[in-house]
């Protein structure tokens, strides 16, 4: 039986991360809605007891009634893509601002408000250490700086409303289009590496994010508090592409192109060619031309009680082999 007390609504729930934490509150017994746009695919939501409110976070007023008899609300919805600053900053932060007046206006009292933002919101260590989140941010894209103004945009609501910012470093797991990108180009004959083995990153496969993200709704703490959420462990690309080959049992001929080159390239094809993708990545490539995305996740053991499951070899593994079964590898 569902516990009527306990009802979510989730933004972002038709994506990759989303669809996931959704399965899971259903499971738990959570009453779910979902805030979805018209045109929303649904393919990954395909389960009863799903309530769908149709809105958009550039239009306030549209949020207003799907807030009704909500207690905890989890915002995964934003923008990982874009050529132009505004492109980011219209959904990550308007958006984010749009949805939190909306929480004030409609009067709801929220037991949780779950912003999920990303390690990119903190910026690259700028020496290898694992950043905490005492930290001063240092974002290095437009996607980074937007996530951040969101942050700064949930601080306004915080002595109102009890707040927990997420930030993961990439999440990976069944359903996400850009892991199976990259297991495809680990998987090729010809691989180039960028970066090689000096590009250390975290990681964080997407049932232990869906965990954190739980185990933050359970927090009763009044204001605001910043999770960064990972695995626990580094990694770099060698290892990485090592660890797909091997599961795929595959060999290749690898080459390591240092990341100027690399962003070079596709600065060119994406002035070459505007109307191209390559655009859409430049973004992404200027956060990876820094050695260090490491984060600690102390806090989040220590305060949410956070124990991440899966390592790299297992998270890939279960991936992979998710890929292989739907059709997709």
């Amino acid at each position: 039986m569902k516990n009527n007390s306990r009802t979510a609504l989730v933004t972002g729930g038709t994506g990759f991360i989303g669809s996931h934490l959704v399965e899971s509150l259903l499971q738990d017994g959570w009453r779910v809605r979902c805030l979805i746009r018209e045109t929303s695919s649904r393919r990954f939501l395909d389960h009863d007891g799903i309530e769908f409110s149709i809105g958009t976070l550039d239009d306030k007023d549209s949020l207003i009634k799907p807030l009704k008899g909500v207690k905890t609300v989890f915002h995964l919805a934003g923008r990982i893509k874009g050529k132009t600053r505004k492109d980011f900053f219209k959904t990550n932060q308007e958006g984010t601002r749009n949805l939190l007046e909306a929480v004030r206006e409609s009067k709801v009292k929220l037991d949780q408000f779950i912003l999920v933002s990303s390690l990119a919101a903190a910026g690259p260590s700028p020496d290898g250490h694992l950043l905490n989140e005492e930290e001063s941010p240092r974002p290095v894209s437009f996607y980074g700086e937007s996530k951040l103004a969101a942050e700064r945009e949930a601080e306004h609501f915080s002595d109102d409303i009890p707040i927990s910012i997420l930030r993961p470093p990439a999440v990976y797991g069944p359903r996400d289009a850009e892991t199976l990108r990259l297991i495809k180009l680990a998987g090729s004959r010809l691989r180039c590496i960028p970066g090689g083995d000096k590009n250390i990153f975290s990681a964080l496969h997407v049932a232990d994010m869906v965990d954190a993200l739980l185990l933050a709704s359970r927090r009763r703490d009044p204001g605001l508090r910043v999770y960064f959420i990972g695995d626990g462990r580094e990694y770099n690309w060698m290892e990485a592409f090592s660890i797909i080959r091997k599961i795929l049992e595959k060999s290749s001929f690898t080459i390591t192109l240092p990341w100027g080159p690399a962003l070079a390239t596709i600065k060119m094809l994406a002035r070459i060619f505007p109307r191209s993708k390559a655009g859409f990545y430049l973004d992404k490539i200027n956060e990876m031309n820094h050695n260090y995305w490491v984060c600690n996740i102390n806090r989040a053991q220590d305060e949410l009680g956070f124990k991440p499951h899966y390592d790299l070899k297992q998270g890939l593994h279960d991936t992979i082999r998710w890929y292989q079964t739907e059709g997709w590898l």
